[in-house]
């Protein structure tokens, strides 16, 4: 006994001077020293806590949880068939719960199991992964915030068989793997341990574990279970391993290592597994190639033999940027662990793997501010894998973070739910939890609320830094899903579940639609797997239902030019699916720049201005912008250069620059840019993250463009805590204007400041700067209007540069189809020669001439001269010449001096002249006056009369000439004349109506010598011969129409009897007197007759129709008879009076 004592006092007094020295060694550590005995890539609690035990690290402390806020328990989606789902909390009892993993019974989806890191609520001792339980679809829980088998260190996962053997692994006490099963749903528990803990010292750690069961029935391993781990320590340190149990958990198999394909620069974390619908078996991973960095590719490896043999691992996606160090607005530590799920249904997509996780921005660009959730899947098993699709579905570049993404495939139908933190809809440091479902293997998705609060995540009390649990839960299995997230509306971690079910609808993906655009007929194709239920497709455009179909094809007639957004869903009688969706476009805007060369010479320290103009010609708004404004250098044509150590820049923030980031040793962020100009300064703040005293920050910036960092550098001041960095930096005159770079190096204290190379200390981050000195384009962006044009300043500054050319190209890049980019070449000559145009006049009417004029001084006095003009047309070599432009104008004049040249502009205004058209010249016949109207309203006018009006009435006999002046308000005139015949109608009489007896003849003279003449017998002579042998006995109408040489027509007729006289009773010869002859239509007939006798009356027209006619007229020797012809238009007739043996007719003329 007593040699037991000395023995153990002897250790005491060994622990107690190791203990000594340690403590006396850690106090003489520095603040370097200290960080570098502790594994910051380790993630779990127990080690963290050990480490503050150590005086190594700072645990959370007590802290004020702001009021959650209630937002509703609703759930808003077409998918889900409850559309309300309370959360509910999965333990009564006092403690935190926190890093959530859930599994549903694949035999009763009322049953599920769920395990969370468990605390006191008050901090303290950690009881690590527990056992909860729901029986009711989640309304009711039981089982134990303790451990199974007791405490544990946490970094829960579990599973159910489908024998009914439940399953919690965990990171056991002693910082190796175990796991506990139980046969009667957590009523005991066996403890079983996995693997030991990889090494023997104290940041050795099996962490970040997975564990997975083939719950497939008929799998042909069915129920063989898969452990999975990162090493830290021990012969695979920093690599991910595995292990499998064919025999329900009890023993385990060797450790196979997974990671050492993808060679990883600093180690392989996160593990997630997964097995398909023939048991294969998957697993991914985060990969970190420098630490501490952010995650930069994803891992991947195979089993096809039940986890027995692994296919070498490889990298199936690169140029990733996780949030690990870059984190979001909340108040918590974050990952981008990749999370799985495989496809082990019987429907269309079996097979399909899906992996999830958060990236900064858009995968490969990986810049910004949003934290997004990104998606990417293989449809060959692993062998391939597709392009990143984003999951959630709020607007992009919003800033919002969506982060922890774990993703579940329903085995019965192959819906994917994904669970994630989102403050879309709240402040930056606030969140909510969401779920994201899709029908189509990812394709598309509708994410929507799940939480019914929103609430501000506060790292646990008492646990590692930053930690609010480092991953969420979401299982689903027949339709019932459940996500199972922390939030601490209670003022404490609490884990909650909200179960839903999602309704199996197909839909419709990869929608494409076309447009012919030469008649605006939209074609839509698309792809559908047919499901039970489909009844046929929505259409929409623009959001409104346009039509429906059964085919994957619609035709869709556009009438007005514009851009339209399809969308196609199935519709399943009142359940719709999420929509496939495609933009396109009818018409196009049509861009057109002038002048697409300008060279300009500027006087030293002196600024010039010149325009261009942009014009749309299109049909639909056009919408430029420089890409990019100038050319220039790019972070790869420079020297390389890197840091170390776990220092590093968390914040550039200069001009328009704001950008956080984690530690990746050197970073190329030459996509972010800010504009500074020569002469002004900007200020330049750059944080410092896990900063030491003494820590340097050194900025070059290539202003010359000679792709060195030969500047002298500009040295920012640090503040107190060397985590802040402050400088100005100020643009030279006189560099290479254009896209250039910026280098930021951060060095640890005492390193020597170069711009190339690699330290020991710090970071390096390149940045584009975008260095204007003497060319300043506004605006860069802009739209036109269709039909409209918009005019952009060039500001050409030659201040401090020296004599000299200096070129410069821009390029305009436009929403017009049909037009790729359209360069501008710009050239300012800085130079004492100087050159002054001008025109005279300024402003012309058209069809004036302007006299151009330019004089120069200056150069060497020697000089060429060229003129060109807009609208094209004009140009001229003489130094002095004239042109008489038609439309407005702008002449440029370049001049040389043989060295240098110099242009300048003069604009010219050309009015145009009014349009003045008095109309043709007139023979006016019969006619005195004219009326005349000069139009152009609002002139002034001068008519030949001496009248001022804009109308007149010309009068005059003959030949008159009129001409009148038309003056606008641009004091352009115009004049018309027009000769106005004011001629008299011809007289035409061809005498009274006359009866010869036979034998007889009468010459006729219609008179007007030199007119021309038609008689009614064809004859065009002045005078013709009426006899009885050209014409016989009886009654002849005769008429001629005779018209001048000015073209007045006047008509005249005549009726000549011959009657044969032999045998006629000379008394029965009637005499005929008409008058008034011409009368307005009232006539008196005198007739006389040496016998009384009956006659008829006959009015004939020139056409020798009966048009008026009256019988058994009595005739004596002396009578008058009235005859009313007042409704008859005026003109010629012939008057006939019939008797028994006797006609006599007369002209009669009707004039009213």
């Amino acid at each position: 006994m007593k040699k037991f004592m000395l023995i153990a006092i002897g250790i005491f007094i060994i622990l107690g001077a190791f203990s000594l020295n340690w403590a006396i060694s850690k106090n003489n550590m520095s603040e370097r020293e200290k960080r570098a005995q502790v594994n910051t890539r380790v993630d779990n609690n127990g080690y963290w806590k050990l480490m503050a035990s150590k005086g190594l690290a700072v645990l959370n402390p007590e802290a004020e949880v702001p009021q959650a806020i209630f937002t509703g328990s609703a759930i808003k989606s077409r998918i889900v068939r409850l559309d309300d789902s309370p959360d509910v909390p999965v333990t009564g009892q006092s403690s935190t719960q926190s890093e959530n993993s859930i599994f549903i019974d694949p035999n009763d989806n009322m049953v599920a199991l769920n395990s969370n890191n468990s605390t006191p609520s008050g901090g303290g001792s950690v009881y690590g992964a527990d056992y909860l339980y729901t029986m009711d679809l989640g309304e009711t829980w039981g089982g134990s915030i303790q451990g199974p088998n007791g405490s544990n260190s946490g970094d829960p996962t579990t599973c159910i068989g489908t024998d009914g053997r439940w399953y919690v692994g965990y990171i056991g006490s002693s910082s190796g793997q175990d796991i506990s099963y139980s046969d009667d749903q957590g009523t005991s528990w066996t403890k079983v341990a996995v693997a030991p803990k990889p090494g023997t010292g104290w940041n050795d750690l099996a962490d970040k574990n997975h564990m997975w069961i083939d719950a497939k029935i008929g799998s042909p391993y069915e129920n063989h279970l898969y452990n999975s781990w990162t090493e830290f320590g021990g012969g695979a340190n920093n690599q991910v391993v595995i292990k499998r149990s064919i025999d329900n958990g009890e023993t385990w198999d060797s450790k196979i290592v997974l990671s050492l394909g993808v060679n990883a620069g600093s180690h392989n974390q996160g593990v997630n597994l997964s097995t398909g619908p023939n048991g294969e078996v998957y697993a991914a991973w985060a990969i970190y190639d420098g630490w501490p960095q952010d995650e930069k590719s994803i891992g991947f490896t195979r089993s096809l033999d039940g986890g027995a043999t692994w296919e070498p691992s490889y990298r199936i996606i690169n140029n990733i940027k996780g949030i690990r160090n870059s984190a979001v607005p909340q108040n918590m530590r974050v990952n981008s662990f990749p999370s799985m799920a495989v496809d082990a249904s019987n429907g269309p997509n079996s097979g399909n793997i899906y992996i999830v996780w958060t990236n900064v921005g858009v995968p490969g660009a990986n810049s910004g501010s949003d934290r997004d959730v990104y998606l990417i899947k293989s449809t060959d098993g692993g062998l391939t894998f597709g392009e990143p699709i984003r999951v959630n579905q709020d607007p992009i570049g919003q800033g919002k973070s969506h982060y922890l993404p774990w993703i579940t495939c329903d085995a019965s139908n192959g819906i994917l739910s994904t669970i994630f933190y989102d403050n879309r809809n709240v402040s930056n440091n606030q969140a909510e939890t969401w779920v994201a479902v899709s029908t189509n293997a990812g394709e598309n998705w509708e994410d929507f609320k799940v939480s019914d609060v929103s609430f501000t995540p506060t790292p646990i009390p008492g646990l590692a830094s930053g930690y609010f649990g480092d991953y969420l839960g979401i299982h689903a299995s027949g339709g019932k899903v459940y996500p199972v997230w922390t939030d601490n509306r209670s003022g404490v971690a609490m884990s909650y579940v909200s179960v839903f079910e999602t309704i199996e609808v197909h839909a419709p993906t990869g929608l494409i639609a076309t447009v012919n655009q030469d008649n605006g007929l939209a074609n839509l194709t698309w792809n559908f797997v047919l499901s039970a239920g489909f009844q046929h497709f929505n259409i929409y455009r623009n959001g409104s239902l346009i039509g429906t179909s059964v085919e994957t094809t619609y035709e869709n007639q556009l009438t007005d030019y514009g851009y339209y957004t399809y969308e196609v869903t199935a519709d399943y009688g009142g359940t719709e699916s999420t929509s496939t969706s495609a933009m396109t476009q009818y018409g196009s805007s049509t861009i057109e720049i002038s002048p697409l060369e300008i060279t300009v010479n500027v006087a030293p320290d002196e600024i010039a201005e010149r325009t261009l103009k942009i014009k749309n010609t299109g049909v639909l708004p056009l919408n430029f912008h420089l890409s990019p404004f100038k050319s220039g250098t790019s972070a790869s044509e420079y020297e390389h250069a890197q840091g170390g150590g776990d220092e590093y820049i968390s914040a550039v923030k200069i001009g328009t620059i704001n950008n956080t980031s984690g530690s990746d040793f050197y970073s190329n962020f030459s996509d972010f840019s800010t504009r500074m100009r020569a002469g002004e300064s900007y200020q330049l703040i750059v944080e410092n993250r896990n900063g030491y005293q003494g820590d340097q920050v050194f900025v070059w910036i290539d202003w010359n463009q000679n792709r060195e960092y030969d500047e002298i550098p500009a040295v920012l001041s640090p503040n107190s805590n060397f985590n802040s960095f402050e400088g100005t930096i100020t643009p030279p005159k006189g560099g290479v204007q254009g896209v250039t770079m910026m280098r930021i190096r951060l060095l640890g204290p005492s390193e020597k400041a170069s711009a190339t190379g690699s330290t020991q200390y710090g970071e390096v981050e390149d940045y584009s700067i975008v260095y204007e000195d003497w060319l300043i384009v506004n605006p860069e962006t802009g739209s036109v209007p269709v039909g409209d044009s918009l005019d952009v300043l060039l500001t050409f500054n030659s201040t401090g540069l020296s004599n000299g050319i200096y070129p410069e190209t821009i390029t305009y890049l436009s929403n017009d189809i049909n037009t790729g980019s359209i360069p501008v070449n710009l050239t300012m000559e800085v130079s004492d020669l100087n050159i002054v145009a001008s025109a005279e006049p300024t402003q012309i009417c058209f069809g004036e001439s302007v006299q151009l004029t330019v004089i120069p001084s200056g150069g060497s006095g020697s000089y060429s001269y060229s003129w060109v003009s807009i609208p094209e047309g004009f140009t001229s070599q003489e130094q002095n010449p004239v042109d008489s432009p038609t439309e407005n104008t702008t002449y440029y004049v370049t001049v040389s001096d043989g060295l240098f040249t110099n242009n300048a502009e003069v604009a010219v205004l050309v009015f145009p002249n009014p349009e003045v058209n008095l109309g043709p010249d007139e023979v006016l016949c019969g006619e005195n006056q004219y009326s005349l109207n000069a139009e152009n309203e609002g002139a002034t006018y001068l008519w030949s009369t001496g009248e001022t009006t804009q109308t007149i009435v010309a009068e005059g006999t003959g030949l008159t000439s009129v001409w009148v002046q038309v003056t606008n308000e641009n004091q352009c005139l115009a004049t018309d004349t027009i000769l106005l015949n004011f001629a008299g109608i011809p007289e035409v009489n061809l005498g009274a109506d006359t009866v010869f007896c036979g034998g007889g003849n009468i010459l006729l003279d219609a008179g007007n010598t030199g007119s021309t003449y038609l008689w009614s017998n064809g004859q065009t002579t002045q005078t013709i011969l009426v006899d009885t042998a050209g014409y016989g006995y009886g009654i002849q109408a005769i008429a001629v129409e005779v018209t001048t040489e000015n073209g007045c027509v006047n008509a005249a007729n005549v009726s000549v009897e011959f009657k044969d006289c032999t045998s006629i009773d000379e008394r029965e010869v009637i005499s005929i007197n008409i008058y008034p002859n011409p009368g307005s239509g009232i006539f008196s007939l005198e007739l006389k007759s040496m016998v009384n006798q009956q006659v008829s009356i006959k009015l004939l027209n020139l056409n020798g129709a009966v048009v008026y006619e009256e019988h058994e007229v009595s005739v004596s020797n002396n009578g008058i008879h009235r005859l009313n012809l007042s409704s008859f238009s005026s003109g010629t007739y012939q008057l006939s009076i019939v008797g028994k043996h006797t006609t006599v007719s007369r002209k009669l003329i009707i004039s009213k």
